[in-house]
């Protein structure tokens, strides 16, 4: 059962999909308001959102932030079809595009977004690196990346979560700075908050 709800967790699909979605919205809700703020949305600027899931996060950035052009790429096809209804109107309008597929391997041609995030998403990146470099050359000139993930300490405390990657901030922080990042900055509220500049 613990397997089947980690890789549920990492990939939606399904009737158990559609409960995890479920948790996922309640889970994230702070998390995302919390982001959000720190995103500071501007008039004009293309987002990107690595994992949006049942489409929350890309919903609160369109309703609040008209004058943005969101996108976002999730690689469960039960959460790009669910995200797809809440943000049907948006869609209509060409506010959001929304993709399925991997964003270490999907093409993106030449598209530079000015802001990147992802909200508990780190989990599933096994190498640090190849993620962090894919998302630097995704970036247009000074461009942020912001992450939200849990302590480690929290995730190890639930046995199922097992095959989660869990990094400590500094981990994040250094292999940011390998891949070119900078002003490097992180704080803490339940989880940690970690912006990165492009240079």
């Amino acid at each position: 059962m613990s397997t089947a709800l980690s890789k549920q967790l990492r990939k939606p699909s399904g009737f158990l999909g559609n409960l995890v979605a479920k948790m996922m919205e309640f889970r994230n809700r702070n998390s995302y308001r919390e982001i959000i703020g720190k995103l500071s949305p501007q008039k004009g600027e293309h987002i990107l959102e690595i994992g949006y899931g049942p489409g929350l996060g890309i919903y609160q950035i369109a309703a609040s932030f008209p004058d943005c052009k969101i996108s976002g790429i999730d690689f469960s096809e039960l959460m790009y079809q669910k995200a797809s209804r809440r943000n049907k109107k948006f869609i209509d309008k060409g506010k959001v595009h929304l993709q399925y597929g991997d964003v270490l391997t999907l093409d993106q041609g030449n598209n530079k977004f000015d802001k990147i995030f992802c909200v508990n998403v780190i989990y599933f990146w096994n190498d640090l690196n190849q993620a962090f470099n894919r998302i630097y050359n995704m970036l247009g000139k000074k461009g942020q990346f912001l992450i939200y993930m849990d302590h480690m300490d929290n995730l190890e405390k639930l046995k199922f979560l097992a095959d989660f990657c869990k990094y400590p901030v500094e981990e994040v922080e250094s292999k940011l700075e390998n891949a070119g990042f900078t002003g490097i900055e992180y704080t803490f509220a339940g989880g940690y908050f970690i912006s990165a500049v492009r240079r």
